[in-house]
């Protein structure tokens, strides 16, 4: 079977169907102007590809997917289509574009609110599904990449407890291969990531982190000295030591 037919079959259930259930059109309005106008609908550049299976728009699609990078930079677009007779990739209905943890606070208020399905994508590299869904708002940290190294940083409310060590604190739309360049490239230190440079450096640490140099200098969340989370509630961003969440510090090794 051609690439396109499994395509065309794949996504034969209907996506355009996929806008929110729920909020009034006002509502959306008033998470926009919070958000500072971070909240854009979700373009799916797949039915333009069944509507016109041999059209050149469908053409550079296929060639550009096969760039991680490419896939990764559209709130859309998934790591693969789908497995089968388990999920197929459908893209959330409107993006919350998250520069902050306030941005990250007011797209789950309003989730909750509203009774929607909500979910987070970082570097997107997901070949389980899990950084979009069909009829949900999507909250994505692909623009909070900043990356601060420090000599001697002490985690929030350790003071005391446990002696300065050097770090470096990351956010959450931050990339290993950002992180690399800031930490390794750059300040001459390593930090334990994955293998890809693809792969989001706060999911990474969620799931474990698991990497090449593991077997030395331990997991990605075993490194872990303090988070900024975002809870359910969304009333604050919070700061824990010994947590994993959106923002995280790590010790580099020298």
């Amino acid at each position: 079977m051609k690439r396109r037919t499994l395509l065309q079959a794949a996504l034969a259930s209907p996506l355009a169907g996929n806008a929110a259930a729920g909020p009034t059109e006002d509502a959306w309005k008033q998470l926009a102007a919070q958000t500072r106008g971070a909240l854009v609908p979700v373009r799916n550049p797949w039915p333009a590809c069944i509507a016109s299976p041999a059209s050149e728009e469908c053409s550079r699609l296929f060639r550009q997917a096969k760039n991680p990078y490419f896939l990764g930079d559209d709130a859309a677009l998934t790591q693969t289509l789908g497995y089968v007779d388990a999920w197929t990739s459908s893209p959330s209905a409107y993006v919350v574009e998250a520069r902050n943890a306030a941005d990250v606070a007011a797209a789950v208020n309003f989730a909750r609110q509203h009774r929607l399905r909500l979910a987070v994508r970082g570097g997107g590299h997901s070949y389980q599904g899990t950084s979009n869904a069909p009829d949900s708002l999507l909250v994505w940290t692909r623009r909070m990449r900043d990356i601060q190294l420090h000599d001697a940083f002490v985690p929030q409310g350790c003071a005391g407890k446990v002696a300065p060590t050097a770090a470096a604190s990351m956010a959450a739309g931050a990339l290993w291969v950002h992180a690399y360049d800031a930490v390794a490239t750059r300040g001459g230190r390593y930090v334990q990531g994955g293998g890809c440079m693809t792969v989001g450096v706060a999911g990474l640490v969620q799931s474990g982190g698991f990497g090449s140099f593991s077997k030395r200098f331990g997991t990605a969340a075993g490194n872990l000295l303090e988070a900024e989370v975002v809870t359910a509630d969304a009333l604050r961003p919070r700061r824990t030591a010994a947590s994993s969440a959106w923002r995280w510090t790590s010790t580099p090794a020298r």
